[in-house]
């Protein structure tokens, strides 16, 4: 192999591995924004004082311990997503709720999103916010 075709293959190699490491990065960008879009929606569900039934239609399935207790959900404000290794997403939001005695509750809970055919959604019971 002569040196210049040495040298055009290494700078194939780099410019494919340059590629591919950008084409990743973006995927993940893609499911963190689609992990972030999924939470809002079913956060705005819950909001409008819905059930998660109704995000079946959309191709989501929530579990919540708070809203299948019955709580309302008064506010909701996302704070950001993080990647999980060989995980779904993490959405951290912080949520105002009233209890079903009337008390107004502040909480900051962790979502682990799952991107499939359907956006699975459910909270980390182990988190615990600042």
């Amino acid at each position: 192999m002569s040196h210049d075709s040495r040298s055009h293959a290494c700078w194939f190699t780099a410019f494919a591995c340059l590629a591919l490491t950008i084409i990743s990065g973006c995927g993940k960008k893609d499911n963190l924004h689609k992990a972030k879009a999924v939470v809002e929606t079913a956060l705005g569900i819950w909001k409008n004082a819905g059930n998660p039934q109704e995000l079946v239609g959309q191709g989501i399935e929530i579990i919540d311990p708070d809203w299948q207790a019955g709580h309302r959900l008064l506010e909701f404000a996302v704070k950001n997503a993080s990647s999980q290794p060989q995980q779904g997403p993490r959405v951290f939001v912080v949520l105002t709720m009233q209890d079903k005695t009337g008390k107004n509750v502040d909480t900051e809970v962790a979502y682990e999103v799952i991107l499939a055919d359907k956006a699975k959604i459910g909270r980390d019971a182990f988190y615990v916010g600042p």
